[in-house]
């Protein structure tokens, strides 16, 4: 504006100086918008009532919301709740001081912790009940999440036990090699059936969510 007052420059010029970079950087969001929208997408740990397929956290016009990850064939969605901010009850005591243990929400996802936070400030992950399967562990397969979002599940045990997997383990052993642990998996065609991580053997059968 200063060059244009000061008649060094053309409105015209002006203009075109800011409006070429910018077209191009329009151009270039809207030929990246898939792999951006995919990016936003979130895991939440949540079953789709309807087929279930996992269902994902989603941005539209009027915030975050829960979708169906099979969409367009599921088009089932609902509202995030905003209850689940709110610690739950569990049957677990404190190690440290014997008050209850409640369920909280971080931003890796769930995790056991004092209800006398804040003069308890004991913590730890939740277990899914499921014993490590990794030979001479005492530990429990824990829920974690990276920091996009993405669930896995590790050994409470961690650092001392590296095991780690992206599907949840079940405690069933493979029926062809014998190792002592399968995993839950999902697609289209067989819905939920059961894998071996280590011969890839597979169990098609409807499976109940260990969860």
């Amino acid at each position: 504006l200063d060059a244009i007052a000061g008649k060094k420059a053309t409105y015209e010029q002006v203009m075109n100086e800011f409006y070429k970079p910018f077209q191009a950087a329009l151009e270039k969001v809207h030929s990246n918008k898939h792999s951006i929208k995919q990016d936003l997408i979130e895991d939440s740990g949540e079953v789709c009532e309807k087929c279930g397929r996992p269902m994902v956290i989603r941005w539209g016009r009027n915030g975050r919301f829960l979708a169906c990850s099979g969409f367009p064939e599921c088009k089932n969605t609902r509202p995030l709740d905003q209850e689940k901010n709110e610690p739950e009850a569990t049957d677990e005591k404190c190690e440290l001081c014997g008050a209850p243990m409640v369920i909280k929400t971080g931003r890796y996802g769930k995790f056991l912790a004092c209800s006398n936070y804040p003069k308890c400030k004991n913590t730890k992950p939740l277990s899914t009940g499921i014993h490590c399967p990794k030979e001479g562990c005492d530990g429990f397969i824990v829920e974690r999440r990276t920091k996009r979002g993405r669930i896995f599940y590790g050994c409470s045990n961690y650092p001392k036990c590296d095991f780690v997997s992206w599907d949840k383990p079940v405690n069933q052993a493979c029926p062809e090699c014998g190792n002592n642990y399968m995993v839950e998996k999902y697609s289209k065609k067989k819905g939920k059936f059961l894998r071996c991580p280590v011969c890839k053997f597979e169990l098609v059968e409807e499976v109940e969510s260990t969860a």
